[in-house]
């Protein structure tokens, strides 16, 4: 075999960059018109291909797309792999967990969503001409396919109109999402068998048994071993891995691996990746940060090269006339309209709404076009037949989002559903989730880094959280390993009493030792914690290098000081202001309180000036306490984290004397505080109300620091 030659790199190179930098350049114009994105990319293969380009401008579409097999076998390999990015993306998307809260409504809607679309598929495919079939020997093959066309929704489509139409987390969004999840579900379940038998090239009760054999052994496996297993193998890469990018690596090679099984043993690669992704979204440990680069290199490159490429290979001159097109787009609209309609009555929908329901689950976009794009690749669609597919993936995914709209327009918002809402957004301000919290404890600090390692502990009791103990230190002052060793048995043990799961082991080296822990937090820790310095001549709480840390890392830090109590803590007093980073601190101690069965009790004290006898009557039937929305949006978080939560508002002319004196009368063991960093002063301060409480409290006291640009946000 030749290697290629240096005109044929750079033909790839100009084709690449042509069809990679006009898809971006019409997703663009797309998104400025209300469209999906994935429209203008298939413009842009479209524009570059035989309808535009190769039509008015023959002689340069054949000085950029010449028939050269191997250039053009290029770009396809560069396109199945955009293929498979955006099936594990599509999967990495597809949360399971909507289809239980919005019940049995989206099963019946996408059954018969599924169901209906199908039988007038496969009805299409056995009643169209010859000659729109590859093979004519394979009419059934193609009817099937024809079927998985017809009935298949697009997901990332519907995902990206509901956002658009800030319906996401509407009820009706949710059961549309729901619906389409499982619809997609299905359709490459279908797929995956349609697929190996084009593959084979017959039909057969045992090609067919043994592709559904095949379909049924993988995704049994991967639901109870698979899944497990990758929720390891993310947990393991996320504490240990080293290398930038770990994450996200992981991802594309577990996708891979599930792509080349899938393909050996008979089913399609794309199915592989998109179970491969809904497996990976079951892991606590999927940082937003892995997610986010695997999106800007699917959807940024990838995807744009696929879409692009799919279009290049439209010929719309080649179409007999637009009435196959009519015929295939009727019967693809009206099927999923019928089929989507009738279940969602069925669920209990009003018409209006069902209606709505069909419309939101029409939409096609990218999946029909990997379906057609398969077809193509496996000999059984024609050029026509695939342009007319596509054809009905564009007009769909374009009449989807005003239709939509407008049905949705008068749907109003039920009691219920504006309750789970305020609900949702009381929990998305949860810090983190016991559930796959990475928390990292630093080992100086003495009995203070001990309390902190329990508090850390509680917070991530979960077995697939961790705790990393970290020990910094610099190139002059390294300690001994033996003292290294001794330090981390001391926290651990302490950890492990307090129902820590996965404690690990980390040192490193640096200029500083901050350094060294602002470069180990950057590895996707969710808060470090810190016991307070312990040296003479410091502040309240620590001198430069808790000065620097706090400073420079971009993480949430707890800071602890002990007054020796005993552990777990059982009185705990959260003093609020209502400011976000206030809201941190009592968050926190929620978790606490619910992971140790410790009480909590929220204060906020209303600070006003001195009263007079003048005012004395007047104050008494003034207007309720300004602190009561306050702590009664804690009371209603702390019951959405399983904690019963005392709220209580004061009077003070001074706060920090008021907290004080709750803190000492109350019997309370631990004092907790959101604060933020001044970062003017020269050392560790945290304004003088703060410094104040902190050098007076008598009971153990952590206070949360929350990062300076998430303060500001």
């Amino acid at each position: 075999m030749s290697h290629l030659t240096e005109v044929q790199v750079l033909r790839f190179l100009i084709q690449f960059t042509l069809l990679f930098l006009i898809a971006r350049a019409l997703a663009d114009v797309a998104k400025r018109l209300g469209q999906a994105t994935v429209i203008g990319e298939l413009l842009a293969g479209i524009v570059l291909g035989p309808t535009i380009l190769g039509h008015f401008a023959p002689g340069l579409h054949a000085l950029i797309f010449p028939p050269d097999a191997i250039a053009d076998h290029l770009l396809e390999a560069l396109a199945w792999i955009g293929v498979i990015m955006l099936l594990l993306y599509t999967g990495l998307e597809t949360d399971l967990g909507i289809l239980r809260r919005v019940g049995n409504a989206a099963v019946t809607v996408s059954l018969f969503g599924v169901v209906v679309p199908a039988v007038t598929g496969f009805t299409l495919g056995l009643c169209l001409p010859m000659e729109y079939l590859a093979a004519p020997n394979q009419r059934i093959i193609f009817s099937l396919f024809m079927a998985v066309a017809m009935s298949i929704s697009a997901v990332p489509v519907i995902a990206k109109i509901l956002i658009d139409l800030d319906l996401m987390r509407r009820d009706l969004g949710l059961l549309i999402l729901g619906a389409g999840i499982l619809d997609d579900t299905i359709g490459w379940l279908m797929l995956s068998i349609v697929a190996g038998l084009g593959a084979h090239g017959k039909l057969d009760l045992r090609t067919f048994a043994s592709i559904l054999l095949a379909v049924i052994a993988f995704v049994g496996f991967c639901y109870f071993i698979g899944g497990n297993l990758i929720v390891r193998i993310m947990r393991w890469v996320d504490d240990r891995a080293r290398a930038e990018h770990a994450g996200m690596s992981a991802m594309v090679g577990i996708a891979m691996v599930c792509a080349i099984i899938t393909q050996a043993i008979g089913i399609h690669a794309v199915f592989g990746a998109f179970i491969a992704g809904v497996m990976l979204g079951r892991s606590a440990r999927l940082r937003r940060s892995d997610r986010s680069e695997l999106e800007a290199v699917t959807i940024g490159v990838f995807a744009p090269v696929f879409f692009a490429y799919s279009g290049l290979k439209v010929d719309l001159f080649a179409l007999h006339g637009v009435g196959v097109l009519a015929l295939v787009l009727g019967i693809a609209i009206a099927g999923k309209l019928v089929g989507c309609s009738a279940g969602a009555l069925l669920g209990g929908l009003k018409a209006r709404e069902a209606l709505a329901v069909a419309i939101g689950m029409n939409a096609r976009g990218g999946m029909e076009i990997i379906v057609a794009l398969i077809g193509l690749s496996l000999g059984v669609l024609t050029q026509e037949m695939y342009a007319i597919i596509v054809m009905v993936a564009i007009i769909t995914s374009l009449m989807t989002p005003p239709l939509l709209s407008w049905m949705l327009s008068g749907v109003e918002t039920k009691p219920e559903e504006t309750a789970r809402l305020e609900r949702e957004k009381l929990l998305a301000r949860l810090p983190f989730t016991r559930e796959g919290a990475k928390l990292l404890v630093l080992s100086g600090g003495g009995p203070h880094a001990q309390l902190a390692a329990h508090l850390a502990a509680a917070l991530g009791n979960h077995h697939d959280a961790s705790i990393t103990v970290f020990h910094a230190t610099t190139a002059v002052t390294e300690p001994a390993a033996a003292h290294d060793d001794a330090e981390f048995a001391r926290v651990k043990a302490i950890a492990e009493m307090s129902g820590a799961h996965n404690i690990l082991q980390r040192s490193a080296s640096a200029e500083t030792i901050a350094q060294a822990i602002i470069k180990e937090s950057e590895r996707g820790y969710d808060a470090i914690f810190a016991g307070a310095s312990p040296m003479e001549g410091d502040y309240a709480l620590g001198g430069e290098v808790l000065r620097e840390l706090v400073d420079r890392a971009q993480t949430p830090i707890v800071i602890v000081r002990t007054v020796g109590a005993h552990l777990p803590l059982r009185k705990i007093l959260a003093p609020t202001t209502g400011a976000p980073f206030s809201r941190l601190g009592a968050t926190l101690a929620m978790l606490y309180a619910n992971a140790t069965g410790a009480r909590i009790t929220a204060l906020y004290v209303k600070e006003g000036p001195t009263v007079t006898l003048r005012d004395f009557y007047r104050r008494r039937v003034s207007a309720p306490e300004d602190g009561a929305p306050i702590v009664e949006e804690l009371r209603q978080l702390g019951q959405q984290v399983g904690v019963e939560l005392e709220a209580r508002i004061e009077s003070g002319g001074k706060p920090e004397s008021t907290i004080l004196n709750a803190a000492e009368k109350g019997g309370f063991d631990l004092l907790v505080m959101g604060v933020t960093f001044r970062p003017s002063e020269r050392r560790l301060y945290f304004g003088p109300k703060v410094e104040y409480i902190l050098r007076n409290a008598r009971c153990a006291f952590a206070v949360v620091v929350t990062p300076e640009k998430a303060s500001r946000t």
